[in-house]
């Protein structure tokens, strides 16, 4: 698990989850959007997950209702051919209790709305991915960390 506190700390070596905290952002942003930076590489079995991956999780108004969007962009490779990177991010909040998970607008699993899936086919090309999420908007004020479940 690697735990990652905010944007300029260290990071701790831990097993096989990360957990992302709020990147300092100036407080006139603070209520509308909370970016979530991964500050260093990780990896999960043959595949990598690049420096500079974010989470910006934002609350919109959609027909008078107020919802959770969760937008993901990251760069991800893999040692071999016809890979793939799973990955569930998991909103926690100060104290590291779960407050849920983003689900995944595309549901590439009906069983698991929450599995956001990045195939990774050519072992010498790194993939950009931009996911998109919703998450429950009434828990936006509490959300201080993400952790993300990954699995290649």
């Amino acid at each position: 698990m690697r735990k990652i506190r905010k944007m300029t700390s260290v990071a701790v070596a831990v097993a096989a989850i990360t957990t992302l905290s709020l990147a300092t952002a100036g407080a006139a942003h603070a209520e509308v959007s909370k970016p979530f930076r991964l500050n260093h590489a990780i990896r999960t079995g043959n595949c990598t997950m690049f420096e500079g991956a974010r989470w910006t999780l934002t609350v919109e108004v959609v027909g008078g209702k107020k919802v959770g969007v969760a937008k993901f962009d990251g760069t991800v490779t893999s040692s071999h051919n016809n890979d793939a990177w799973l990955m569930w991010a998991f909103l926690k909040d100060a104290n590291g209790a779960v407050l849920g998970a983003v689900t995944n607008d595309l549901i590439q699993d009906p069983t698991d709305r929450a599995k956001f899936v990045m195939n990774l086919p050519d072992r010498r090309r790194p993939y950009r991915y931009f996911h998109s999420g919703k998450f429950d908007a009434s828990k936006f004020n509490l959300i201080k960390k993400m952790e993300l479940g990954k699995y290649c």
